[in-house]
């Protein structure tokens, strides 16, 4: 029995990234119920901001691998970040450019 394996250099990404129906909802299920955990939260969920660049790049791969149908929620994803980073206090010795 031959086993059929995806050229993981090939040059083109639907040949590399298509996914079953079942792993698209499953990828999208996972991406909702992050950007619903993110979106109740009122402030940086992280302690250390290493994991939020962790759970970016986690998200992103997903989203890049949905394709056209992942683009709006990295948009959100993005929205989000961007309102839970502005909740972080400035450390001392940095600036805030906002307040410039």
């Amino acid at each position: 029995m031959r086993f059929a394996q995806a050229d993981l250099f090939a040059q083109d990404d639907a040949a590399r990234n298509s996914l079953s129906q079942a792993q698209r909802a499953t990828i999208r299920a996972r991406l909702e119920a992050t950007l619903a955990r993110l979106e109740a939260t009122a402030t940086f969920p992280w302690r250390d901001p290493l994991d939020a660049v962790h759970e970016e790049n986690r998200f992103q791969r997903e989203t890049d691998a949905l394709g056209e149908e992942g683009k709006p929620l990295w948009a959100r994803f993005d929205r989000e970040m961007d309102r839970l980073h502005a909740t972080q206090p400035v450390a001392d010795g940095e600036t805030d450019s906002s307040s410039h």
